[in-house]
């Protein structure tokens, strides 16, 4: 297992260093793998969306399920199981995305802790290799990634140094702060049912992920902020392509009328002919009525024994 890791952090240094080598700067190297790690899961994340928007949609009848079988959980389980089955729902969808990229999150904090042993020293992609250990290539004690101000190897909280110093890995922790409090009021705001518990989750995962923002190293905290805004971009993507959570999904039309049965017309009544409608004297005769000086006026009993017959 140690060495399935360590092929993935060594992985990870040598995608590292190929983006170093399209873009040379350590920051936009650690963006570039960010998005590759996000189209890597799409999949996986626009199934979650689809999942708790399906899930939303469902909240009446599952209310309705839970109230029906509220004294028999064995049986509420069941139909509940049933329910999610019949319209292909995953009720933990919504957990996969995030499972998946665990492994991305402990594999890049501990290839950026020791980035000296993952990067490619020799060969066309050992320029990376070369910045970070400023020509200290036999030792490589302390590898600075330099990105605005900051060394991307380093923690917020191991900063030595005044405010100014500080200041922008505290705002890059800000950055991810007010990110995620984005993303999760995208979120909630969609839902036509808020659920309580994870109104409760998206009060505290900004603040959470400050804390632990703080004395990660600021490479971590960089896909941290670009993970964010790529999700919200994305969620607004599969939003306008499957619809909220508050849109129903649309009726089936109905199909058209067949048979050669009489039109209706607008009064409800059926119509022989709808020429002359409008003709004062015509009641579903299909002729009309002439009008003019010298026309004889057609007498009301003969029309009426020829709509009889």
């Amino acid at each position: 297992m140690g060495e399935l890791f360590r092929s993935i952090q060594d992985g990870m240094g040598w995608l590292l260093a190929f983006f170093y080598s399209l873009v040379p700067n350590a920051g936009f190297a650690i963006v570039l793998l960010t998005v590759l790690v996000r189209l890597a899961l799409f999949p996986l994340t626009a199934k979650q969306a689809k999942s708790m928007i399906a899930m939303q949609r469902a909240q009446p009848e599952i209310k309705r399920l839970q109230a029906k079988y509220k004294h028999d959980r064995q049986q509420l389980n069941e139909e509940l199981m049933k329910f999610y089955r019949e319209n292909k729902i995953n009720p933990l969808g919504g957990c996969l995305p995030l499972v998946a990229q665990m492994p991305v999150f402990i594999a890049l904090y501990q290839t950026l802790r020791h980035i000296e042993d993952h990067l490619p020293s020799t060969g066309r992609l050992s320029e990376f290799y070369r910045t970070a250990c400023a020509g200290e290539l036999a030792e490589c004690a302390k590898p600075t990634l330099k990105f605005f101000g900051m060394n991307l190897a380093q923690s917020a909280s191991s900063v030595q140094g005044g405010f100014v110093d500080a200041l922008p890995y505290f705002f890059l922790v800000a950055l991810v702060v007010g990110s995620a409090f984005l993303q999760q009021r995208q979120t909630m705001r969609y839902q036509t049912q808020p659920n309580p518990q994870m109104q409760m989750i998206a009060k505290i995962m900004p603040p959470f992920f400050g804390l632990i923002s703080i004395s990660i190293p600021a490479g971590v905290v960089l896909y941290f902020f670009t993970s964010n805004l790529w999700q919200m971009g994305q969620q607004e993507l599969v939003y306008r392509a499957y619809g909220t959570p508050g849109t129903p999904a649309e009726p089936k039309a109905a199909p058209p009328a067949t048979g050669g049965g009489p039109e209706t017309g607008p009064a409800g009544r059926t119509d022989g002919s709808s020429r002359n409608s409008g003709a004062p004297g015509a009641k579903g005769s299909g002729e009309g009525t002439r009008s003019g000086p010298g026309a004889r006026p057609q007498p009301r009993r003969r029309t009426h024994r020829k709509r009889k017959r």
